[in-house]
């Protein structure tokens, strides 16, 4: 993230308009998707691999809205929204939400969007957020709130918040990571990086594998092997959530049919990085891991759980030779994506906040929704987006 809030970077203009449109009135989306990606920050999840694979797999009667935000200087930013019908009590208190990449649906929204938010030219996030909220006064009525989803964008979107608007955080995560560079320059390998108590867990666990023969990190080299590889991932990963009575992700058919699109766009550019961790002729687990600018986020994987008889870890340990991997390959940072489990707080060495927000309207809806929520003690409408909310935390 580029710009300190409230700085030169990150000023307000007037100039800034958006637009919102139809999908299919917007034949020029990719080019101008694209050209936008090169001049962003961005992440995975707003890449156009993504966003293209997520628009091709919705199914019909799910009809996405572009909005589009230029400046003087041309496109500013984009962004997919759905606008979904209330469902339940919340309908008495507005027709529909409107969601930035996600439907409403779980069975569509599992793919677990993260690090959302507006793609935008590296510098304008406030000018666009801005425009997005006039957008959002001036032209829908009746809706009841506009969810952003697992972003980073937290002070930007505080910063440029109007008057007529409120913004509540109603979730917010941890997203560990592991700052390859830094640790580069330490001159220390990834294991002793970590913490004493973990890291002697973790070493006898290594050792119990390389019984079986020297850890090997392999990237999947062609679309095929990637595809392959996805399925491998899917069986281990399938086994281990029914050995617990319960269904894992690639349960849901429209969660595989995206990955396995996704994988065929993106493994061939190295967007996605389908790895296999072995150990001799064992394997140890498959990561799915998506890869932007020196950047690897950890997205899913499929581990061989009961191949040890001790110190049978292979999450841990397929992740650890993951990272050294990436280290040895100049890679920048190793990012575990939202979650507070214990694996990735041990395995990691700091830690930012991603944020679940609310845009809500200013008036009687609102404040009675409010009410209900207070007296019931549901905490729906979580906490007021703080203005100045820290982008990166210290996780040790």
């Amino acid at each position: 993230m580029t710009g300190a809030v409230g700085g030169p970077a990150s000023r307000i203009t007037s100039e800034a308009r958006g637009t919102w449109r139809v999908l299919a009135e917007y034949p020029d989306l990719a080019d101008d998707w694209m050209r936008l990606q090169a001049q962003s920050d961005g992440t995975p999840f707003t890449h156009w691999h993504w966003i293209s694979t997520w628009l091709e797999q919705l199914p019909a009667h799910i009809v996405p809205r572009v909005f589009r935000i230029e400046d003087a200087e041309g496109l500013l930013a984009l962004a997919v929204a759905v606008d979904a019908p209330e469902r339940g009590k919340g309908r008495f208190f507005g027709r529909h939400s409107l969601r930035l990449q996600e439907t409403g649906m779980d069975a569509l929204d599992e793919i677990s969007v993260e690090y959302s938010g507006l793609l935008v030219r590296r510098g304008g996030e406030v000018a666009a957020y801005a425009a997005l909220f006039r957008a959002l006064e001036g032209h829908w009525e009746g809706w009841r709130r506009f969810r952003i989803t697992a972003t980073a964008h937290g002070p930007h979107i505080a910063s440029a918040l109007p008057a007529g608007l409120h913004c509540y955080c109603v979730l917010s995560q941890p997203c560990c990571r592991v700052d390859l560079d830094r640790l580069r320059d330490s001159g220390k390998g990834y294991v002793d990086s970590l913490k004493r108590n973990f890291r002697h867990h973790l070493r006898q666990s290594l050792r119990a594998y390389e019984a079986h023969g020297a850890l090997k990190v392999e990237v999947a080299d062609s679309v095929g092997q990637a595809l392959a590889w996805l399925d491998e991932l899917r069986t281990l990963h399938e086994r281990r959530w029914r050995s617990k009575g319960k269904e894992g992700s690639f349960s849901s058919d429209f969660f595989h049919a995206f990955h396995q699109a996704l994988v065929r766009k993106g493994s061939g550019d190295g967007y996605v990085r389908l790895t296999r961790v072995s150990a001799g002729a064992l394997v140890v687990g498959y990561l799915y891991n998506l890869h932007w600018r020196g950047t690897v986020y950890f997205y899913n994987c499929g581990l061989n759980y009961g191949a040890l008889p001790r110190y049978d870890s292979p999450g841990s340990a397929a992740l650890a030779a993951c990272i050294q991997h990436c280290l040895d390959e100049g890679l920048a940072a190793f990012d575990f994506l939202a979650g507070a489990q214990p694996y990735k707080r041990r395995l990691s060495h700091e830690a930012r906040t991603l944020e679940w927000i609310d845009v809500r309207q200013r008036g009687l809806a609102h404040d009675s929704e409010r009410l209900v929520a207070q007296a019931l003690g549901t905490g729906t409408f979580g906490i007021p987006l703080a203005r100045q909310a820290p982008l990166t935390s210290s996780s040790e």
